[in-house]
């Protein structure tokens, strides 16, 4: 480990607040609920009407700390079913203004509802943990779905929320489309769901399975026997060319046990009757009605081609081969059919696509770390980018003399409060001249819960690629208490970070230490110039990368020089589901140390850094552990940052 003093963390500034949005001035109100006025509004047909009771209704219910969920989802859902486009920014504000955190009995279930509606686009993990979350804390949960819509935004920068209407546009299609029943978190059947995380698929065929009377002459069997077990149920089979890289993926729908809910199915199992599966009276010529049907119906759903058409195919050749078909071996086919579907239902499966979620976007890596400057706390905030496009060569030019064409870049940061508000945003100032590195120091108000950076790019030569298929790239943080500040648990200790509650400003801290900020330890000819840290600010590293960690120590000056014993963790990270929060480190974290010493610690402020070497590492997502005790105080303070390890 190497020592470096670092003086004079850049330079302070302080964001100016600014509103997010202007509204309709507020109405006059005569009844107890707006939102029922709205609703009733609606039904009668007047929309308009109804959002712009909406509209006034915010701005009288927040200066009562009344936000209202239901006219949140009320207000977007109304705009994307009529098609009003004008409405789309104002839509995206009353969705963000509904999930500020306030949660009464009236708007608990629409919270409840609307947590469904969001995290099904993540996995069934996410909807049970936020669910069992909004039972216990239904602010709580609200909070979560607004952070999911405002981590999601394609342009972070307007006001517009393009994924977000995305989404409620599919709702609205689902809701007319898919309404066999309404048993999913949308009000649909199970097709509007899949309709909802993944759009319309690229082919679909649908029909009833059913026995012929062509059918069944070829296998000469009795009408009564046959007409007892086929239940002619509905199915539907949806295709996705793009789901995974170089094959189709299907989904299968239908009735379930032949009359039976229409849902999604693993297989054509599910759907055959179960009488169709039974002994005794089921069989005929030794053979059960199930082995029958299941050659009958895989001709219907054929007509898709993919494993159903294979599976005919194979079925087709045994059933009119010279032997003769044994139950044994239909039993065996059967057997494997189940099998593999229940194998593919394994497969991972993207939680949602989106034009947006697909489109480039520029490649983005960011920091933000609780720093002190001269005993006042304040955020460090680094950022560096490049764009993306699709370089090309000059008719006759050799592959070597590909160049990529020059840009800027600029960096935008946005300060939000414990209920995810905009409370200010700034410009960073690039440390290189095209800004490609860029960094800001904020004053940290106790009030900064959330951050986001977004990073846009000006091409010189546009044409490397159309604009408008180029979003900005972003990152987000949640930003935890400053530091030196009072609370329950602020030396942070064995219990994990410090969480991101109220707490008031210590005039004077006996030993802090700064977040960690992680990057790649530069080449000794590359000049940082004004780089406030030793090191290229990264989170994602491939195994050669010499992983570089940096951190500060604060003492007051009235402490004598004394020695750091410092221990260095790096834990895996099984889980790796963004939309459950990552667990706090634990005792069962800290068991081998990849880093013990100790440091002498003559200055009362200090910027330190250590090297890790990260090829003996496991791919994936890791966290890197910072346990540092002070022995003069004997204060010790606990520091985590995540970083991901990529596949070489």
């Amino acid at each position: 480990m190497t020592a470096k003093r670092v003086t004079g963390l850049l330079f302070g500034a302080t964001l100016a607040a600014a509103d997010v949005c202007t509204a309709a001035a507020a109405l006059p109100q005569t009844a107890p609920d707006p939102y029922e006025r709205g609703m009733a509004l609606v039904e009668r047909g007047d929309v308009e009407g109804a959002l712009t009771l909406w509209i006034g209704a915010r701005d009288s219910l927040s200066a009562e700390g009344a936000e209202d969920a239901r006219i949140g989802t009320a207000f977007i859902r109304a705009v994307t079913e009529s098609e009003f486009e004008r409405f789309e920014e104002i839509a995206t504000v009353m969705f963000y203004w509904g999930f500020s955190g306030v949660a009464t009995e009236r708007t608990r279930d629409e919270i409840l509802a609307e947590g469904r509606r969001t995290f099904t686009l993540a996995d069934s993990t996410a909807v049970e943990y936020w669910d069992a979350v909004g039972r216990q804390d239904a602010g709580g949960l609200a909070l979560a779905v607004k952070r999911f819509w405002i981590e999601r935004d394609p342009t972070p920068a307007t006001l517009l929320n393009e994924r977000l209407i995305e989404h409620w546009r599919r709702i609205a299609d689902a809701r007319r489309d898919f309404v066999y029943n309404r048993s999913s978190a949308y009000g649909t059947d199970d097709r509007g769901t899949f309709f909802v995380k993944y759009g319309l698929p690229d082919r679909v065929t649908r029909g009833h399975l059913r026995v012929s009377e062509s059918e069944r002459r070829s296998m000469n069997l009795p009408v009564d026997y046959i007409a007892r077990f086929d239940q002619q149920p509905q199915y539907e089979i949806w295709r996705y060319a793009t789901m995974h890289p170089g094959e189709f993926t299907y989904f299968l729908f239908g009735n379930t046990d032949g009359t039976g809910p229409f849902r999604h199915v693993q297989g054509l199992h599910e759907i055959l009757s179960p009488s169709a599966r039974t002994s005794g009276e089921a069989r005929y010529g030794g053979i059960r009605a199930q082995y029958y049907l299941e050659f009958f119906y895989y001709e219907d759903l054929a007509r898709m081609g993919g494993p159903y058409g294979l599976r005919f195919g194979e079925l087709e050749r045994l059933w009119f081969s010279s032997r003769r078909v044994t139950e044994g071996t239909l039993e065996a086919i059967s057997r494997r059919h189940i099998a593999d579907d229940q194998w593919a239902g394994r497969e991972p499966l993207p939680p949602a696509i989106s034009e947006y979620d697909d489109r480039l976007r520029s490649a983005l890596s960011a920091q933000a770390a609780r720093v002190l400057e001269g005993g006042e706390p304040r955020l460090l905030v680094m950022a560096v980018s490049s764009p993306i496009w699709l370089p090309g060569t000059a008719e006759g030019a050799i592959r070597d003399s590909v160049t990529l064409a020059p840009y800027t870049a600029s960096h935008t940061v946005i300060a939000r409060d414990g209920r995810l508000s905009e409370i200010a945003r700034a410009g960073m100032l690039p440390v290189d001249g095209p800004g490609h590195l860029s960094t800001l120091v904020l004053r940290h108000q106790n009030e900064i819960r959330h951050l986001s950076v977004s990073a846009r790019h000006d091409i010189q030569e546009e044409e490397a690629l159309d604009a408008g298929s180029r979003l900005p790239g972003q990152l987000h943080f949640i930003v935890n208490q400053p530091l030196g500040a009072t609370a329950k648990d602020t030396a942070g200790g064995r219990g994990g970070p410090e969480r991101a509650e109220p707490a008031v400003l210590a005039a004077t801290t006996d030993f802090e230490v700064s977040d960690l900020i992680v990057g790649i330890a530069p080449r000794p000819e590359l000049d940082l110039g004004d780089l406030p840290v030793p090191l290229l600010p990264a989170t994602r590293f491939w195994r050669d990368d010499p992983l570089r960690v940096y951190f500060e120590v604060y003492r007051p000056e009235r402490v004598a020089a004394g020695s750091l014993e410092l221990r260095v963790y790096l834990n895996p990270v099984a889980r790796t589901n963004p939309a459950v929060p990552l667990p706090d480190v634990d005792e069962s974290d800290l068991e081998t140390a990849a880093v013990f010493v100790t440091l002498e610690s003559p200055e009362a402020h200090e910027g330190h850094f250590f090297d890790l070497d990260l090829r003996n590492e496991r791919p994936g997502l890791l966290r890197v552990v910072l346990e540092i005790t002070d022995d003069e105080t004997g204060a010790t303070r606990l520091r985590v940052t995540p970083i991901r390890l990529l596949e070489n």
